[in-house]
């Protein structure tokens, strides 16, 4: 009996078919509770029609991409690839018909830290191996070189993956993407971490592609939706919908733009003295001086690959001073001036993509953030009543939509990149650190989430009220961002990052 019984026809006016998805609901890979997260989806994909992917974290929307390229199997229901042979239900027609680039596969890349050059992590997308084993043909090799030249990254594909900044890896694996020439591809928050300058290249470059491929992304910044992908579906809880869901809560109203006025009155924190760091022989930063007082809250601007997350790593002691240049630390919650990494951890908390990558261990919602306790990667003791509520409690700030109960008990391997962006931020809060350095922290969230999130950071950093919040205030903060608007209304000093290079701008 042939398995393509199921197979619904498309729609007479239908271009010609892509995918179809009939049916189909699903459940992660290991959930011992087979928790449907997809439910009942029904989609005729069509070849050339462009569509964009709109929904709040947690709706589905990167499982769905998932599904379409073959690495999710339903639970029931059937998903069929259109190929020249005809309609194909293996996963396999699927993964080599597709291209997927997202955050996970991002976090795969620098999880591993394999010693590969851009170049070689290009050629790896011809194939869709995540190594490259064999030579490449001369053609394919100039074929990466014009692709690179394109994308105005020639310059890294000499360059070691584990040297490379989040921007820089995100654009070469979207070039990984583009030079596979998939029939269909689908992008993830395709932009998060691109630079301006770089995100127009790469969107110019993608709409010359869009003439002979099928584009399907998610957005959480509609802005950026380029002109070209006109169709728009809605996921909402593991839903697919044709019309955007009855509007939620309104996220919190932000207050006006006026930055507040800096005065230099208060203690210095941190001081850096002609610091230089290198990073696999290569010199990352260049004589950085630099200092930040008490009442003071950072903006640090910059390009990709200028050391925006380098300087925030040194900071929180993940990278170390080259000689001739000093760092000191005075940290109030860890009793003043700290040279331990285990006192200058606990003070100083980082929140980025790349700590969240590093983090592969299969913990609960609530373990990751008690982790934060200790600043380690992983648990390795228990925890007291006290802090396991503290941390529920900065959970709940955090999922205000009354989430916190459901995500602390999850495993965080089965939750959205928006979800753990919230975790991560709840884990560098608890403990009541001095320092919060924020490395791209509104990267993959909703439009309610980041305007929830910036909201306690500006809360954060206020002094101590009467609002039952004391325990978190004060905070200082150092924020990197290629979004302008998303920057706390807080900071007061803003500095910027070029060619390793910090230039103090107010």
């Amino acid at each position: 009996m042939s398995p393509f019984r199921f197979l619904a026809a498309p729609p007479a006016s239908c271009a010609a078919p892509l995918v179809t998805v009939d049916g189909v609901s699903l459940s992660l890979p290991g959930d011992p509770r087979q928790e449907m997260v997809l439910h009942h989806i029904d989609w005729h994909v069509e070849r050339g029609r462009h569509c964009a992917l709109l929904g709040p974290n947690g709706s589905g929307k990167s499982t769905l991409l998932r599904l379409l390229c073959g690495e999710l199997w339903p639970a029931s229901g059937h998903i069929y690839w259109h190929t020249d042979a005809g309609a194909e239900e293996s996963p396999l027609a699927g993964r080599s018909m597709t291209a997927l680039v997202s955050p996970a596969r991002q976090e795969g890349y620098q999880r591993q830290a394999w010693d590969i050059t851009g170049r070689d992590l290009l050629l790896t997308g011809l194939e869709d191996t995540p190594l490259l084993y064999s030579r490449a043909p001369a053609e394919q090799a100039a074929a990466v070189e014009a692709l690179a030249a394109r994308l105005k990254a020639s310059g890294l594909l000499a360059r070691s993956l584990p040297t490379l900044s989040q921007g820089q890896l995100r654009l070469l694996l979207l070039g990984r993407a583009l030079l596979r020439a998939p029939a269909l591809l689908l992008l993830d928050e395709c932009a998060d971490g691109l630079d301006t300058a770089h995100k127009k290249i790469f969107f110019d470059v993608l709409k010359e592609y869009a003439r002979r491929c099928t584009v399907i992304l998610t957005a959480h910044r509609p802005e950026e939706i380029p002109d070209w992908c006109r169709e728009r579906r809605y996921v909402s809880k593991g839903r697919l919908l044709d019309a955007p869901p009855a509007a939620s809560a309104a996220p919190p109203a932000r207050r006006g733009e006026n930055r507040p006025v800096y005065s230099a009155t208060g203690r210095i924190l941190l001081t850096l003295e002609n610091v230089s760091v290198y990073i696999d022989r290569h010199k990352v930063l260049h004589d950085v001086t630099w200092s930040l007082h008490e009442g003071e809250h950072w903006q640090i601007t910059g390009a990709n690959g200028s050391g925006k997350s380098t300087l925030l790593r040194l900071l929180a002691g993940d990278e170390f001073v080259a000689a001739g240049g000093t760092i000191s630390r005075w940290l109030p919650g860890q009793g003043g001036h700290v040279e331990m990494l285990a006192d200058v951890r606990k003070g100083v908390r980082l929140v980025s993509d790349l700590s969240q990558a590093l983090y592969g261990f299969t913990l609960s919602g609530l373990e990751l953030v008690c982790s934060g306790f200790d600043n380690s990667i992983g648990v390795y003791r228990e925890f007291t009543e006290e802090e396991r509520d503290e941390a529920l409690r900065v959970m709940a700030g955090l999922f205000p939509e009354g989430d916190a109960a459901r995500v602390a008990e999850k495993s965080i391997r089965r939750l959205s990149s928006g979800q753990l962006r919230r975790l991560f931020l709840a884990r560098a809060l608890v403990g009541r650190p001095d320092i919060l350095l924020l490395d791209e922290p509104c990267s993959g969230l909703d439009a309610e989430s980041r305007a929830r999130y910036l909201a306690l950071l500006d809360q954060l950093a206020g002094q101590p009220g009467q609002d039952g919040q004391d325990t978190f205030r004060g905070v200082h903060l150092v924020f990197v961002s290629h979004h302008r608007e998303d920057a706390p209304l807080c900071v007061n000093r803003e500095a910027r990052m070029e060619g390793g290079r910090l230039t103090v701008l107010r």
